[in-house]
């Protein structure tokens, strides 16, 4: 095991505890996509499960959106790395939309719509497995971006949280890479060989997300170097100022 896996497993292991995310026996279900940050996670997520002693079960699922057909990207190929290299068993799941759904028109224009159909899919899901706990790729750049879109889009201070608690839904949304930044993520997938795609979604390139990233948050690391980290753990200590007697609900 390389220096980069063991610290970046003590980051995963850090925040998982931190944050009490994972509890004995549960079962944990993570939705795969194809992109670095998620495969690491699927990675990552095994290899902390071998070493624990209390274990949990994962379901691997993969959602086909018939809906975005060409976001399908090499599908046979990570199965393979799934099964034969990982040993994980991996879940096609297919959606579709309605005809008469309004999400058909949204879809298009918006990640937000995008990701709203695929949480639709995975409450379903929890419910088929038991499960109480989606696990989501988000890492700390994510939470940083999030929180400033936040600010600059809906005018509002609101945090990504490392785990949030569905109100409506005996389900919580846990991010046990929020510790990890996403330029050890793409180190990491260069040294380990894990095959991933970028995304394919033709509306990804324009979205506020990304230009925060790219004009915002990478402009101010030029000058500021610890810029994203002490970004994330002044919204971290606030964060757990509010909401740690009750967690962070919806």
């Amino acid at each position: 095991m390389s220096a980069l896996e063991k610290k970046l497993l003590k980051k995963l292991r850090s925040a998982i505890i931190d944050f009490n995310m994972i509890k004995p026996w549960e079962t944990v279900l993570l939705w795969v996509s194809w992109w670095k940050d998620s495969m690491v996670l699927w990675y990552l997520l095994n290899e902390y499960r071998k070493q624990v002693k209390d274990k949990f079960e994962i379901r691997w699922i993969y959602i086909f959106k018939e809906f975005l057909i060409d976001c399908d990207i090499n599908f046979e190929e990570k199965r393979k790395y799934f099964e034969e290299v990982l040993n994980i068993p991996l879940e096609k799941v297919n959606i579709n939309l309605p005809e008469e759904s309004k999400l058909n028109e949204w879809v298009w224009q918006s990640c937000q719509w995008c990701a709203y159909a695929r949480r639709i899919a995975m409450f379903k899901l929890c419910q088929k497995y038991n499960a109480t706990k989606i696990a989501f790729w988000h890492h700390m750049d994510d939470i940083v971006v999030t929180t400033m879109m936040n600010m600059l889009e809906w005018r509002k201070l609101k945090i990504m949280p490392p785990v949030n608690k569905m109100s409506k839904w005996d389900i919580t949304f846990i991010r046990p890479m929020s510790y990890i930044r996403e330029k050890e993520l793409v180190t990491f997938v260069k040294q380990k060989e894990i095959p991933y795609s970028a995304c394919n979604c033709p509306v990804w390139e324009n979205t506020m997300r990304n230009k925060i990233k790219y004009w915002i948050i990478w402009e101010n690391e030029k000058n500021f170097p610890k810029y994203t980290e002490n970004m994330f753990w002044a919204l971290i200590r606030d964060f757990r100022e509010k909401y740690e007697k009750d967690w962070y609900t919806m």
